[in-house]
């Protein structure tokens, strides 16, 4: 099972690092932007059958197959509220004139969810680049800023494609198990 979660992170890296040169010449970065906070946010509600403390053991064991160490992310597990966040992290990078690929940073973001009878609900928010100093994220979005760089594209692109397969994963890890029939 390590072995092929290390497979399919080799093949991600991969994904990226090929998809970041395209993403800098994408026009407009496609991470959504919350309306009333103007933040960069990832949530929905999710109808999957079963009672809080059902959905809540399924997504600890989500918490464990992604992350790596899921210890380091938790901030707070409570199965009676049905309440699960923590931090998340993950590496971007950028391209030099040489091909050569360059690590651009850590990006850190919160991560919770919350679970209730028949249906629970993620929020992925807080993007900020950990630097000399914290900045969050939304400022990549500013493209009349002075100090724009193109390579902030290709970071968003980075950042909503990671967040993307987070989210798949995660719904697919909250279904039920698959049932196996004993045909014989």
């Amino acid at each position: 099972m390590k072995r092929m979660q290390r497979l399919v992170g080799l093949l991600f890296v991969l994904l990226v690092s090929g998809s970041s040169l395209i993403a800098q010449n994408r026009p407009s970065p496609l991470v959504p932007v919350d309306s009333a906070s103007n933040k960069i946010m990832y949530r929905e509600v999710v109808k999957e059958q079963g009672e809080p403390g059902y959905l809540y053991d399924r997504a600890i064991q989500w918490f464990r197959s992604y992350y790596a160490d899921p210890m380091s992310v938790y901030n707070v597990q409570d199965r009676a509220s049905g309440k699960i966040e923590g931090t998340g992290r993950m590496r971007i990078y950028y391209f030099d004139d040489k091909g050569t690929r360059i690590d651009g940073g850590q990006v850190i973001y919160s991560i919770k969810m919350e679970l209730k009878e028949n249906r629970y609900r993620y929020s992925i928010t807080d993007f900020t680049l950990k630097a000399a100093s914290r900045f969050p994220l939304e400022k990549w979005l500013n493209k009349s800023d002075p100090a724009y760089n193109p390579n902030w594209d290709g970071y968003l692109y980075q950042v909503d494609t990671t967040m993307q397969r987070l989210i798949t994963t995660l719904k697919a890890g909250m279904k039920p198990p698959a049932t196996k029939t004993d045909e014989w």
